[in-house]
């Protein structure tokens, strides 16, 4: 994205998917914002706009538990190209804030005449509560204008304030191409026994022919994975499902049968045309949203292939991206569909994965079950990540085995954050690691080998970094989580405080006697919140008395 981008004019196709909403454009550009550059889930975003007449000069207020901040936002749309920012906006934002600095303001606020959405958000969110805990204000101030001198000397005066200008947000937008594919053509022969077409309307047509295998392998983007990059998933490697049809391809008198036994493609185009002349169909700007199983299964096995090996392919052009998802959840029913797979294609999944492409740091993001690996990098899936993150900023680490909750119920929870970077999905992976020697060193090896066991340890770990201011600040800068030495640095300190943290567990399990049960404790939120308050302690103690490393120089909050 370019700072030209975020003028005025182009403001109706930026904002295309958040019309009818019934808000104002400045709201609506803030919800993109939200999205795009803050990270949130779209329901999240959502439901922190405030944006509508008397609503106290706050359009957004979101709430960072893990920075302790109250995040107040106001965004300003500026129809002229030639207009900066300038400070008088700013400034009236900046006294917006101010009413919310006491928890007595707080509540005058919600005893005033403020609209109901803002009251709601204070409610909700309990500001008057969290600011008598001394959550601090943070104050973000949005437009698609450029900064003059007034708006960068009134930035030096409050650290609070932080201004995305265009050149910023074009900066921090993350590009990204949902709609992937093969942009090129291919040619279906349909003289075998013609086809049947269905137009469903003027924008949407589909044809139904079947099509042998040997003519299925040399569609593009089968060694690469390509042709299933709109697949809720790729091929699943060695299910029962891909070893039936292994079993098919091999035995060549089934090849007439196969079609029997077989649900069939689909394929999903821009556009398709059919040349009477020469029987074919043309498809062009292709891709497979259900069969990757059968095709790659043919691919790796084409030397066995035989004309009378036919699949039935629906073909479907169509303009409707919508349509095109629903078409491809709906036509997935070989493997069993899994909230991970549902997830796949989501904005923020492919956002994180274009993170890694473009951050150099050697990683790679897996977003789809089946994804094969590139040579020279490591990969880390989002199952994994999310249930570290779940872990360490969620603070529930008994909940990792229900790997269901990391892609439903907490998907916008875990993922839908703006601390959630490459960086920091980086970092907990390197964590894990550290956590996983670690428990090399616990006496109860059953328990060691428990999985719920390393995501007690790693949120313990993150509860003693927290311990620290600089800790802390650490954890909410997400500059310095992405930069790779300051990462480093913090997980070689964590790798001696692991040790540290399995010794004294050897201790208290030992003490426990021999009707510990560390299956049901580790499920539960209260034993969860018992154990790790007895390593917190120990570990208190020991850097107390400089036997232990810590992250600052002095413990800045209560153990909890």
């Amino acid at each position: 994205m370019q700072s030209q981008d975020l003028i005025y004019a182009n403001f109706p196709e930026l904002l295309k998917n958040y019309q009818g909403t019934g808000r104002r454009e400045s709201a609506n550009f803030l919800h993109w914002f939200l999205e795009n550059i803050y990270r949130l889930d779209n329901v999240a975003a959502a439901d922190c706009i405030c944006d509508q007449s008397n609503d106290k000069g706050i359009d957004a207020v979101y709430v960072d538990h893990n920075a302790e901040e109250i995040n107040f936002f106001q965004s300003k749309i500026s129809q002229k190209e030639d207009t900066s920012i300038g400070d008088a906006q700013i400034k009236t934002f900046i006294g917006s804030v101010a009413q919310f600095d006491t928890p007595e303001k707080v509540q005058n606020v919600l005893a005033g005449n403020a609209n109901e959405d803002l009251k709601k958000l204070i409610i909700r969110n309990e500001l008057a509560t969290l600011v008598e805990r001394g959550y601090s204000a943070k104050m973000i101030f949005v437009a698609n204008a450029e900064r003059d001198h007034n708006t960068i000397e009134l930035e030096k005066h409050f650290p609070n304030l932080t201004v995305y200008s265009a050149s910023d947000i074009a900066l921090n937008y993350i590009e990204f191409d949902a709609a992937e594919g093969i942009k090129e053509s291919f040619m279906f022969d349909t003289s075998y026994s013609g086809f049947i077409k269905l137009i469903v309307d003027e924008k949407t047509q589909v044809f139904l022919l079947p099509v042998s295998a040997t003519e299925l392998v040399k569609l593009s983007g089968i060694a690469d994975g390509t042709l299933f990059s709109q697949n809720v998933r790729y091929s699943l490697g060695n299910t029962p499902v891909n070893k039936a049809i292994a079993g098919s391809v091999a035995t060549k008198a089934e090849h007439k049968n196969f079609s029997l036994y077989h649900n069939g493609v689909t394929l999903i185009c821009k556009n398709a045309t059919v040349d009477q002349g020469t029987e074919k169909i043309t498809v062009s700007n292709y891709v497979v949203v259900n069969g990757a199983q059968s095709i790659t299964t043919f691919f790796h096995s084409a030397t066995k292939l035989s004309d009378d090996l036919r699949v039935f392919v629906k073909i479907i052009a169509l303009e409707s991206d919508e349509l095109s998802r629903k078409i491809t959840l709906n036509s997935n029913n070989q493997n069993s569909i899994k909230p991970r797979d549902l997830r796949s294609n989501h904005d923020i999944m492919l956002r994180l994965r274009a993170e890694f492409e473009n951050s150099g740091s050697g990683f790679e993001f897996h977003i789809k079950r089946g994804q094969a690996s590139t040579a020279g990098l490591e990969s880390i899936s989002n199952e994994d990540a999310g249930r570290q993150l779940l872990a360490f900023d969620l603070n529930e680490p008994y909940s990792c085995h229900q790997i269901y909750r990391v892609f439903d119920d907490k998907y916008a929870e875990i993922f839908g954050r703006p601390e959630v970077t490459y960086g920091r999905i980086i970092f907990l992976e390197q964590l894990m690691a550290v956590v996983s020697e670690a428990l090399g060193e616990l006496k109860n090896r059953p328990m060691a080998g428990y999985a719920l066991t390393k995501y007690f340890l790693l949120n313990c770990l993150g509860h003693i970094i927290r311990l620290f201011d600089e800790g802390r600040v650490f954890l909410s800068d997400n500059a310095r989580m992405n930069a790779q030495h300051s990462r480093q640095e913090i997980v070689q300190l964590c790798k001696e405080i692991a040790h540290a943290l399995v010794i004294d567990f050897n201790y208290e399990i030992e003490a426990a006697g021999p009707l510990f049960d560390y299956k049901s404790d580790l499920k539960s939120p209260d034993a969860v919140k018992d154990w790790r308050l007895k390593l917190l302690r120990s570990y208190e103690k020991d850097f107390k008395r400089s036997k232990i490393v810590g992250f600052g120089k002095e413990i800045g909050r209560d153990i909890t």
